[in-house]
């Protein structure tokens, strides 16, 4: 019986491979955007493994040299006019809104027979599973960490394997390096309009979870706002921006402040920020590796108390299959080719990520870069994003009630009220405890 499970994905690509060669010419269309040049030799390596198993199928691979929300334009219009690709690629937090929408098809029945998917962690199985299926394969994922400029803590008389025991020892530490490091930014935390999307995934959210928050409750499909863990979260926002005056205004009114930040950090202009696991590699690139290990340091977050440390850890950019698709389990096999264990090993070191299958994290030149493999074994502490339909909207009232606090246009309860407020208008019934 073993032995026949085993022979199990062999006997369905050759009932493929005699279904499609018998037939008339199969087209296979595959989008992907990808401005920086990365993807491509990953992407043809995995259509050229493709084309050997199926010389009958005409696999068409399309790259587009367009920022990511260019791309999202195009797919949309292409979904609109029933001329979708079979495949295609975009972010993680994307799927609740496509699986709403019925622009992508789960992938529950290819995955449980597919051998590979016992490396993957159940974190990641959990990120990917909406409504009772799993819809795609992250590859290589988000992770943040509280990152610290080593060089400034030990000016300020600060141990440089630092592990904050809670909020008020991150405000402290802070407060510590700007009374004794002049002309240093202490802390920065994301706030506001400005922020974007990393003012909910570098600073509302961390810190929600930190309280035990939670934002969605999947079971009711409803957004929830419990409140004295969200007015723990805002009065954390209040000491840091306007009582200590740790984090300048600046955040709240710079166009893309994150990329001043992360300058601001790889300089050594500041001292503390939550930020991305990609940007490291940022900082290699412009200082090298030596450097950057004797002069930056990275800890986990902690909850509001110390324990438990934790990561905010996301899905990334992943590949589905179109609703529209003809042939989806061609498409799979597409999917699958790309998310082999070398591939998302070497994809992820020359664009540092954490990978998402742990047996890639095991290859001798993955393993080899303390950095990513410490990301990716940080995996098992990871607290994802908010997977919900409406997230962007969800995310803009973030920014708002952020903003308003961090400014001091309101105290924290005048925000959260606006807040629920808000939320009610755009969702409608709204979970407040």
């Amino acid at each position: 019986m073993k032995k026949l499970l085993r022979l199990l994905p062999l006997l369905f690509i050759l009932l493929l491979l005699i279904t499609y060669s018998s037939a008339k010419p199969i087209t296979i269309k595959v989008w992907y955007p990808d401005e920086l040049g990365v993807k491509p030799k990953y992407v043809d390596k995995a259509a050229e493994d493709f084309r050997k198993a199926f010389p009958n199928v005409n696999l068409e691979v399309t790259r587009y040299k367009i920022p990511s929300g260019d791309f999202l334009t195009k797919l949309l219009l292409a979904i609109d006019a029933k001329e979708a690709p079979d495949v295609f690629h975009i972010g993680g937090t994307l799927m609740p809104e496509f699986v709403d929408a019925g622009y992508i098809r789960p992938l529950t029945a290819y995955l449980v027979k597919w051998e590979d998917w016992k490396h993957y962690p159940k974190s990641i199985k959990d990120a990917v599973r909406y409504k009772g299926h799993y819809y795609t394969i992250p590859y290589g994922l988000d992770v943040r960490w509280l990152y610290y400029r080593k060089d400034i803590f030990e000016k300020a008389g600060l141990p440089v394997d630092w592990k904050p025991k809670g909020w008020d020892d991150i405000l402290n530490t802070a407060l510590k390096i700007k009374n004794s490091v002049p002309n240093v930014i202490p802390y920065v935390i994301y706030a506001g309009v400005a922020g974007a999307g990393g003012t909910v995934n570098h600073g509302y959210v961390p810190l929600l979870y930190g309280v035990k928050g939670v934002a969605y409750d999947v079971k009711s499909g409803k957004y929830v706002i419990e409140t004295s863990a969200v007015k723990k979260v805002l009065d954390f926002y209040k000491k840091a921006f306007i009582d200590l005056k740790l984090v300048p205004q600046e955040v709240l009114t710079l166009p893309k402040p994150w990329t001043t930040m992360r300058e601001k950090l790889g300089a050594g202009e500041l001292a503390i920020l939550f930020e991305g696991g990609w940007v490291y590699g940022g900082w290699v690139t412009r200082y090298g590796l030596e450097n950057v290990e004797k002069t930056i340091g990275y800890t986990l977050m902690p909850s509001e108390k110390g324990a438990p440390y934790f990561t905010v850890g996301g899905l990334g950019t992943c590949w589905y299959i179109s609703s529209q698709s003809k042939n989806p389990d061609l498409a799979w096999e597409f999917i699958k080719r790309f998310n082999t264990r070398e591939i998302v090993a070497k994809i992820n070191i020359e664009d540092p990520h954490p990978v998402a299958r742990l047996d890639s994290a095991e290859l001798p030149e993955f393993k080899g870069i303390k950095y990513l493999y410490d990301c990716t074994q940080i995996l098992a502490q990871a607290k994802f994003e908010p997977m919900a339909p409406g997230i962007s909207k969800f995310g803009n009232r973030v920014q708002l009630m952020t903003g308003r606090v961090a400014s001091g246009e309101m105290s924290p309860d005048e925000a959260l009220r606006k807040f629920i407020e808000e939320m009610r208008m755009d969702f409608g019934e709204v979970i407040v405890k």
